[in-house]
């Protein structure tokens, strides 16, 4: 049913002051609760409520029939005071209005009520009899409690009708009641429900409802959680909560920063918190590289594909290490502000580079956005652009020039270009090491794969002994590849870094050399690390007697 004829349906309801049961049904999630509250209150701002009294009471738990009854009292207000929740002084004004209209005798059962739940009996069990002329919203009923059973819930909305003159409201998922409840409800409902409407919304009224402001944010979600297909309220909200944070960390930058957090946003949201065949599964979504870029996989499965053409249809291409830190903050509900400036600093830098005349993504458009007969136009323009921006090119963007320059009998400048990345960007030798990578399983040209393996090994190599005791000293771990430098450093690179370095970390340095011959198990190249460091301390404690006291505190002599 519109969303439109459900308005039009409350407001009638509203504004007749007619005893009469309403039921609003509706999937859960559609946000019908949402939508009720949100047009009560506009009913009331526009003064189109007709009786003065108001109750919504959660039957969630609830497990008899009079603490039900308590409940609807307890929760009166005025219906001026829509929007807002009932609280001890509003419980007050119910109970001294029972005593006014009971006369003086009952005026006792006030003194030294502390005005808490079940505080007293007696205006327990008189607090239903003020019940009269009042709207009464009974919400989750389907989720009320065990011993509470549905025959009874629908005697006491038929007395409210009947005997109080109420108007109420039931808000319910039928399809979530347990067979027994369902079957009662079947019975009884026509014979205390006057008027059943479905609610369920389109998702483009959903995100209506859910997101009324007119602001950056709201607008973005709305079109995303439309495009989705999101006709869960409670998602949507969840989304719009993380969706302001994000904003607040990234108003500095580019504005597609934020643009691709709440579109990235939206898009995990529902991966990770909606149900269906179509929906994909969000570790599903934050391994997907240039597969999406048309590039061929031939082990994609008939579910791959269906996902795969929702994604495009959202204009969801590529996960990068962005997007991860956006799924990071859906998963666990807050968000790393560390790590998203992290990422978002690189992806800035991208986006101004991109923004210039030769920009990369300018050339891959020739590429994805014409049928055109223009191979050499489209190698030649992604080879230049390539060369142009290598600084702001990721190792995923690279093996997907790579591939298509291969695939279009280019292997030479396939070759080159990654030839060319791994001597630009050796400053950066953490790029090469794929174990490191997020994005490692997305890396398919074999080239590339051996060429990062041999700059990685290299880069290993090249580490200096000064590097590897500065990133071991104090710590009883390290990797082979550290013990290997130390092995391979002579007595005389022991010398030359002991006489060359000042501070408190030399002696900690040296501390860490000399353990390895102290092992209980040292083996021979553990040996050789130890002696090596020790004989370079044996020259410097000959050179002067102040060094030979010096070197003398870390147990070694002179004589030795």
């Amino acid at each position: 049913m519109s969303i439109e004829i459900v308005k039009r349906e409350i407001n009638r309801f509203l504004e007749d002051s007619s005893p009469e049961v309403l039921a609003i049904r509706g999937a859960w999630g559609v946000g019908k609760t949402f939508a009720w509250n949100r047009f009560i209150e506009h009913a009331q701002n526009e003064q189109k409520i007709a009786l003065k009294k108001y109750s919504y009471v959660s039957l969630f738990g609830i497990n008899s029939l009079d603490v039900f009854k308590f409940s609807i009292f307890e929760q009166v207000i005025e219906t001026n005071l829509i929007g807002t929740k009932p609280d001890l002084e509003t419980f007050k004004t119910n109970a001294n209005g029972i005593l006014s209209s009971f006369g003086r005798k009952y005026i006792h059962l006030l003194k030294g009520i502390p005005f808490i739940k079940n505080a007293n009996p007696a205006l327990e069990s008189i607090s239903f009899l003020s019940l009269k002329n009042v709207i009464v919203c009974i919400d989750d009923f389907e989720r009320k409690g065990s011993d509470l059973n549905v025959k009874d819930v629908l005697g006491l909305v038929s007395v409210l009708k009947e005997q109080k003159a109420c108007k109420v409201v039931l808000i319910l998922n039928d399809e979530s009641f347990q067979d027994i409840d369902l079957e009662e409800f079947k019975k009884f409902r026509e014979k205390v429900i006057d008027i059943e409407i479905l609610f369920d919304p389109s998702p483009s009224e959903c995100v209506e409802i859910a997101l009324p402001n007119d602001d950056l944010v709201s607008n973005k979600l709305k079109e995303f959680c439309a495009t989705l297909g999101i006709n869960n309220i409670r998602i949507i909200k969840k989304i719009e909560r993380i969706a302001h944070i994000l904003k607040d960390y990234l108003s500095e930058y580019e504005p597609e920063i934020t643009h691709q957090a709440l579109h990235s946003l939206a898009l995990f949201s529902w991966c990770f918190l909606a149900e269906g065949e179509h929906v994909p599964d969000p570790d599903w979504v934050k391994k997907i590289g240039y597969t999406m870029f048309g590039l061929s996989d031939e082990e994609a499965t008939p579910q791959d594909k269906l996902w795969k053409s929702v994604l495009e249809q959202y204009g969801y291409q590529t996960t990068d290490e962005f997007d991860l830190v956006i799924a990071l903050s859906v998963e666990t509900g807050y968000v790393d502000e560390a790590k998203l400036q992290e990422e978002a600093n690189k992806l800035n830098q991208q986006i101004i580079a991109s923004k210039s005349e030769s920009s990369f993504g300018d050339a891959w458009r020739l590429y994805h956005d014409s049928f055109d007969d223009n191979e050499d136009e489209v190698c030649q323009k992604i080879y230049e652009s390539f060369k142009k921006n290598y600084q702001f090119i990721s190792p995923m963007n690279l093996d997907g020039s790579v591939r298509l320059l291969r695939d279009l009998g280019r292997g030479k400048e396939a070759d080159e270009l990654i030839e060319f990345y791994i001597e630009k960007r050796k400053d950066s030798p953490k790029l090469f090491d794929l174990d490191d990578y997020a994005f490692s399983g997305d890396i398919k040209d074999k080239k590339i794969q051996e060429k990062f393996k041999e700059a990685t090994e290299t880069t290993k190599q090249q580490k200096s002994l000064r590097e590897v005791l500065s990133n071991i000293s104090g710590k009883n771990s390290w990797g082979g590849d550290d013990t290997e430098v130390l092995f391979s450093s002579t007595e005389d690179d022991y010398y030359n870094l002991f006489k060359s370095e000042k501070g408190e970390h030399l002696s900690r340095w040296i501390n860490t050399c000399l353990k390895f011959g102290r092992f209980t198990n040292a083996s021979d190249r553990d040996k050789k690390i130890s002696e090596s460091a020790t004989n370079a301390l044996i020259r410097i404690a000959k050179e002067s007697r102040i060094n030979a006291r010096r070197v003398a505190k870390f147990g070694i002599k002179k004589e030795e």
